[in-house]
């Protein structure tokens, strides 16, 4: 079972007690919020999605982004001010179902890139990854950054994203959210224009939000 089955299982759920099945997934990892891990991931699956025509990447790839997106708030069972890099080290010692050493390195990195510094070269963990390796890892944060933005109050407020294909084109990229009822959106589209910064950089590319009516 990947954890794609598990997102459409729990669409509309906020349990905050993770399942048998995550944890099995997880490694024993735990997060201080499930139901936001569980938005996360269901939002980078549809960002994936949407942006498939700009990074043509495959099944291997999302289920990368998939384990990433959910634990990338694993590192906040020790600290939140350095989680991100705490998340990357937990997953990298974790040995995860379904996963080689090598993807389970790469699944850290993505989630060490879901906020602050963007991936580079001069940090060691980025860097010791193969050329592709590293071209994979920083599409997929991209696209990680902006699905954690999205769900920045941790309430699922977006219920779905998807391609704008009308105002998507060379120069621009533009997503259309569907969102819950008399929610108000501000603040994380706030967030996820400020995070959009290493998706403007990969894909060179104005990324833009619109709101479905």
């Amino acid at each position: 079972m990947i954890m794609q089955d598990s997102v459409q299982e729990l669409t509309g759920v906020r349990s905050d007690e993770p399942t048998a099945e995550e944890i099995r997934l997880s490694g024993g990892l735990l997060v201080e919020d499930w139901p936001h891990a569980r938005q996360v991931m269901r939002l980078s699956i549809q960002l994936f999605e949407a942006t498939q025509p700009l990074h043509g990447y495959g099944k291997h790839a999302l289920r990368l982004l998939e384990r990433a997106a959910f634990l990338h708030n694993t590192g906040m069972m020790v600290e939140a001010r350095r989680h991100h890099k705490h998340s990357y080290r937990l997953i990298k010692e974790t040995p995860l179902p379904d996963f080689s050493d090598k993807q389970r390195h790469e699944i850290a990195c993505i989630a060490r890139y879901h906020r602050r510094a963007l991936p580079s070269t001069d940090h060691e963990e980025y860097a010791s990854l193969s050329s592709s390796a590293r071209k994979r890892v920083s599409a997929l944060s991209a696209l990680l950054r902006i699905a954690d933005a999205l769900d920045y109050d941790h309430d699922g407020r977006v219920l779905k994203v998807a391609a704008d294909s009308a105002h998507c084109t060379e120069k621009h990229w533009t997503l259309r959210l569907w969102v819950r009822p008399l929610a108000d959106l501000d603040v994380e589209l706030e967030h996820a224009q400020e995070k959009a910064d290493l998706f403007e950089k990969i894909f060179d590319r104005k990324l833009h939000f619109v709101t479905h009516d």
